[in-house]
């Protein structure tokens, strides 16, 4: 893929999972977090693997969704 992502779309959690862990894998000290979209409130999607910094990227995501994007 070229190109910088933003934002992935999976099919279903299984899916989203195993995207999210390959791009983890193989990528390294790049920034990310996850977060699951679709239900009533933003869900946080970490791994115990995570690091400190992508649980924080996480949280921060989720915050951002609940509030509609707004600052």
């Amino acid at each position: 893929m070229a190109g910088n992502a933003d934002i992935f779309l999976m099919a279903n959690i299984e899916a989203g999972n195993g995207v999210f862990k390959a791009l983890t894998y193989t990528c390294q000290g790049e920034r990310h977090g996850g977060i699951l979209m679709g239900a009533a409130a933003p869900v946080i999607v970490t791994s115990r693997a995570d690091s400190f910094e992508a649980k924080v990227n996480s949280i921060a995501l989720a915050s951002l969704a609940a509030m509609g994007g707004k600052k």
